[in-house]
Parts: structure tokens; sequence; C-alpha cells
């Protein structure tokens, strides 16, 4: 799972030209054993909206601690492919995968309901990236 390490500092004196913008971090979660995964997804362009985890399996693969996969999180990639934000075709990516499924998450850094990562979700820490932008 990829977590947060180099967060961008607030700047000292802020920039009144600069409008506020949302923060992201990307995150990725490496799920293991084959299906079912256990997480449900909601949204996509055939709904006008961004590919969301709408639920977690309480014991399933997408809710242990090294997944790091929260309700809310948008899907970007499946198993390294750029998704068109198409939630047939990340359906199909996902009934694809039998051994693993690699997804990379787009999380808000403003969303109030947010959990910290704990300490074992740190150690397993590859790297992290945090945007500003849309």
């Amino acid at each position: 799972m990829r977590t947060p390490e180099n967060l961008e500092e607030p700047s000292a004196t802020p920039n009144p030209s600069r409008t506020p913008k949302e923060r992201y971090v990307y995150l990725e979660a490496l799920l293991e054993g084959g299906a079912p995964w256990g997480f449900t997804l909601k949204g996509g362009l055939e709904h006008g909206e961004p590919l969301i985890i709408s639920k977690i399996e309480e014991g399933g693969k997408a809710d242990s601690v090294s997944s790091g996969l929260q309700t809310g999180d948008e899907v970007i990639h499946i198993n390294e492919v750029v998704l068109s934000s198409s939630r047939r075709e990340a359906v199909s990516l996902v009934k694809g995968s039998y051994k693993t499924l690699r997804l990379v998450v787009r999380r808000s850094l403003r969303r109030r309901e947010r959990r910290r990562l704990n300490p074992l979700e740190l150690r397993q820490a590859v790297s992290c990236h945090v945007i500003t932008g849309n």
C-alpha cells in the first residue's frame, strides 16, 4: 500500500491570487488470494459520476489493514490499467483478476470522516504523492 511520506507543507505566507484547491493522496492496494475481493463499486462514466468504492465487506480482503481501502475512495487504476471511469470496464478488470488485484485509488484529504493511518499501515508504506487540483 502506498501511503503518506512527504506531505506538502502549507505555505507560511498565503498567496491571495491562488484559490483553495482540493488535496488528494493516491494509494496503491494489493489484494491477494482471489475473489471475492470484498468491495462494491458505484458510479462510473455511465452515471456521470466518479467510480467510487461504496462498500467494503467486513472481514473481506479489501477490509484488511494492509489494503488501506476505504469507502469513498475513487478507483483510478485496476491492475495497472488507467480507467476511463466506466463501471463496466472496471467490473470486467476486477472479474478478470484471479490471484491478485492491484488498485490505485484517489482519496480526498479534506474529508472529515477519514481515519488516520495506524502504525502498521505506515510501516507498510511504499510511497506517497499529495497533489492539489481536480
